[in-house]
């Protein structure tokens, strides 16, 4: 009797998303599973700011949704979840889970949490065994006299998902598990696919990639349904589902009867979606090659995606580093017409006498609605009617901009004709300013583990 097709569902693309969408598809039995994939450079960063206010957190609050809203009715319905919204404390987002699943009693339940993606605390050693940790964009390799480093989290692949899944876990979850691993990783415990069964690994690659980030593949942010999207639908679209064969092939469709659409062009610009190179996209199980990969429609808001080729894992861990490299301050100010840009000028000049002095890093000028974007691609007007001035600074301490906004607003009657300035910035706290650190790390320094956790 051949097996019968595991169908993914994705209710979550970023830290934020609303992962009530996955209630339709497990009340309507249409999943098997339910993935929700939270993490990006820039969640790490905002988490590990949380954790700095308060050391217990560092994991998404959308962990506390779907332990109160959406854990009791896929526990109820032996729909496993994974989520990689542990972030940088999974421990700590299992505790939660555990707590919200005794208040609900649901017992029997198991949570299996995956750690081994922070290598913070072992930067030292590896350092010292000769792992250079160069910033793959730069070619500087890394020094711990720099500044302070507070995040360092290799981007896991799928096996101890599986290693989850085959304890039978109801909720796996994780720290950076790289974004596409999260579907993969129920396919192969469902298939048994070989971890050198190089095709399937990729399909399960590609399949990933598409439902990653949700609301995108169903007609979210797209260019190719502009002209036919009704605008209220883009306020609750059917989130995604790919039904998996076991040779890898897969129908991409949605919830069925909600808004939004599936058709081969939300397919490609998914598909495209942050892919550097088609013949080699490269994750932590397998180098994917869509350069082969065929689309065909298969009926309404189905599109069948298959053909997709790959190539062995590399031998290394992609590995996301942050520095704290200082405190940023923004302020938006508004000038109108008349003799715009020479007031522009103006504001410029008034800034920078009334900062003289301060150990201010850096300094940024924008201007939202004409070069924020696209730069100056495009001439300015001669003399809008209006015109908004962005400015950013850094400095290596907060108070160096506090002061440096207090000096700008006790010139709030000496500056330009008519300027004007944003309160909601003027009232702000300089926030934390992390830089990114992306580099390599040996794959076999890289030790996975999985701690289960069952609710009596």
């Amino acid at each position: 009797m051949p097996m019968p097709m595991l169908r993914i569902g994705s209710a979550e693309g970023f830290y934020g998303d609303d992962v009530t969408r996955a209630l339709p598809m497990i009340d309507g039995g249409h999943v098997d599973v339910v993935c929700f994939e939270a993490l990006s450079e820039l969640t790490l960063a905002i988490l590990r700011r949380d954790q700095m206010r308060d050391p217990t957190r560092g994991y998404t609050r959308d962990i506390e949704v779907i332990a109160a809203r959406i854990l009791p009715r896929a526990f109820a319905n032996h729909i496993p979840l994974i989520t990689n919204g542990g972030g940088l404390n999974p421990a700590g987002a299992a505790a939660v889970v555990r707590a919200a699943a005794e208040r609900q009693g649901l017992h029997g339940l198991t949570i299996a949490t995956v750690s081994g993606d922070d290598l913070l605390p072992r930067l030292p050693d590896l350092l010292a065994a000769g792992e250079s940790f160069t910033n793959i964009e730069t070619g500087q390799p890394l020094t711990l006299d720099g500044p302070p480093i507070v995040t360092a989290n290799a981007y896991l692949g799928a096996a101890p998902i599986v290693d989850a899944l085959a304890q039978r876990a109801d909720i796996v979850i994780t720290g950076r598990v790289a974004d596409p691993c999260l579907y993969l990783a129920p396919l192969i415990h469902r298939y048994g696919w070989a971890w050198d069964d190089w095709d399937r690994l990729a399909a399960g690659i590609i399949c990933g990639h598409l439902l990653e980030c949700t609301g995108q593949v169903v007609g979210g942010n797209s260019l190719a349904l502009i002209d036919t999207a009704q605008p209220a639908d883009l306020a609750h679209p059917g989130y995604p589902i790919a039904a998996v064969e076991p040779d890898g092939s897969f129908v991409v469709t949605k919830v069925p009867g909600t808004p939004g659409r599936v058709s081969q062009e939300t397919v490609k610009e998914q598909l495209l979606y942050e892919l550097h190179d088609p013949h080699a996209y490269l994750t932590p199980d397998v180098v994917a090659d869509i350069s082969t990969l065929r689309l065909e429609d298969a009926g309404p808001d189905r599109v069948r995606v298959s053909g997709v080729t790959g190539h062995p894992r590399t031998a290394t861990l992609k590995v996301n580093l942050a520095r704290l490299e200082g405190y940023a301050r923004e302020l938006i100010f508004t000038l109108g017409w008349p003799a715009v840009w020479r007031k522009e000028q103006q504001l410029r000049g008034m800034l920078a006498a009334a900062w003289e002095g301060l150990p201010i890093t850096r300094v940024a000028f924008s201007h939202p609605g004409l070069d924020s974007l696209y730069g100056p691609i495009v001439p300015p007007p001669a003399d809008p009617i209006e015109l908004i001035v962005r400015v950013v600074c850094t400095a290596a301490d907060a108070d160096t901009l506090k002061t440096a906004v207090r000096r700008a607003m006790a010139l709030g009657l000496s500056g330009p004709a008519g300027m004007s300035v944003a309160g909601v910035t003027v009232g702000a706290d300089p926030r934390p300013l992390l830089g990114l650190w992306p580099a390599l790390v040996t794959r076999a320094r890289i030790e996975p583990t999985v701690t289960l956790t069952e609710v009596p």
